[in-house]
C-alpha cells in the first residue's frame, strides 16, 4: 500500500481521536482501499468515526475544520467520511441514523452554511448500509480502535441490495457523467445479487467477464483500465446507453423488482 495513504490514515485517527477523547471508539476505513483496489489518482478516502455518544456542535465543528485545514494530505479525489453512533453499528437500522457527513463534494455547502451540516437534526443515510458492508470484509489494516468485528454487525442482504439500488438507480443518466464509475459500480451489484461476494469496483468487473457473455466485454475491459490509470478514457456514448439498459434489466429482474417494495422506494 501507498506509504503516503497509510501515513494518511494514521493521522486521520490519531487526530480524531484527540477531537473526541473518551467518546472515541474508532475509524474504519472502507471503500476501495479496504477492498484492494485504491488508486490515488482517482478514489478518494472513505471512512466511517464510530462513537459512544452523540456529538454537539462544536466537536462536529473541529472534525470539519481538521479535515477541511489539511485537505492536501488527502487523495487527489479527497475524502468522504460519516460519524455514526456505536449503537447503530452494532444493532443495524435502515437507513441507517448519523450524526455528521462531510466529502469534498459537501465542502462549499459547509463554508457557506456549516450550521446545514452540524446540526443536531436527526439524519439518515442509505449508503451507509453498503459501507457496512464493506467494513464487515476483513482486513485489520483498515480498522483503527476497537475491531471492526466486535463493533459492527452483519447486515441483511436485502439492506446492501437496497442501498445499492439507490445509488445505481440513475444508471442510465450518470453513466454519460461518470462511466467507469457507473460501468463498474452495475458490475459489482450484479456479482452480489447473484453470489452475495462483497468486490471492489475492478474485481467487480473481473467477475462480469468471467459471468457474462461478451456482449459488453470490450466496454468493461476498458473500464477497468480506466480505473487503474492516471489518464481519462473515451467512451462511445450509445455502448454506454445499451451498457446500462442491459444491467438495469438484468439487475431488476434478479431482484424482483416491485416500485414501492422495501427495497426501491
Amino acid at each position: 500500500m501507498n506509504r503516503d495513504i497509510l501515513k494518511c490514515m494514521a493521522q486521520v485517527n490519531l487526530n480524531i481521536k484527540e477531537i473526541l477523547k473518551g467518546n472515541y471508539i474508532g475509524v474504519y476505513f472502507h471503500g476501495s482501499l479496504r477492498l484492494g483496489s485504491f488508486n490515488p489518482y482517482k478514489s478518494d478516502l472513505d471512512f466511517i468515526i464510530v462513537v459512544k455518544d452523540k456529538l454537539n456542535s462544536d466537536t462536529k465543528r473541529k472534525i470539519c475544520d481538521w479535515m477541511m485545514s489539511n485537505k492536501e494530505m488527502f487523495p487527489k479525489k479527497g475524502f468522504e467520511f460519516s460519524v455514526v453512533l456505536e449503537k447503530y453499528c452494532r444493532c443495524f437500522i435502515y437507513p441507517t441514523p448519523y450524526e455528521l457527513h462531510m466529502s469534498r463534494v459537501w465542502e462549499e455547502k459547509y463554508l457557506s452554511d456549516a450550521y446545514s451540516v452540524i446540526n443536531d437534526n436527526y439524519k439518515t443515510d442509505c449508503d451507509l448500509a453498503s459501507h457496512f458492508n464493506v467494513i464487515n470484509v476483513a482486513n485489520k489494516a483498515m480498522d483503527f480502535g476497537a475491531p471492526s468485528e466486535l463493533v459492527f454487525s452483519k447486515v441483511p442482504k436485502k439492506f446492501v441490495i437496497a442501498s445499492n439500488w439507490s445509488d445505481i438507480r440513475n444508471a442510465q443518466e450518470d453513466i454519460l457523467t461518470s462511466p467507469t464509475y457507473t460501468i463498474l459500480n452495475l458490475c459489482r451489484f450484479y456479482a452480489y445479487i447473484k453470489e452475495g461476494v462483497t468486490l471492489s469496483k475492478y474485481d467487480g468487473g473481473k467477475w462480469a467477464l468471467s459471468h457474462l457473455t461478451d456482449d459488453f466485454h470490450n466496454v468493461i475491459q476498458l473500464a477497468m483500465r480506466d480505473y487503474i490509470s492516471s489518464f481519462e478514457i473515451e467512451y462511445d456514448k450509445d455502448i454506454l446507453c445499451d451498457f446500462a439498459e442491459k444491467f438495469m434489466s438484468l439487475i431488476k429482474t434478479e431482484t424482483n423488482f416491485k416500485k414501492g417494495s422495501e427495497i426501491y422506494g
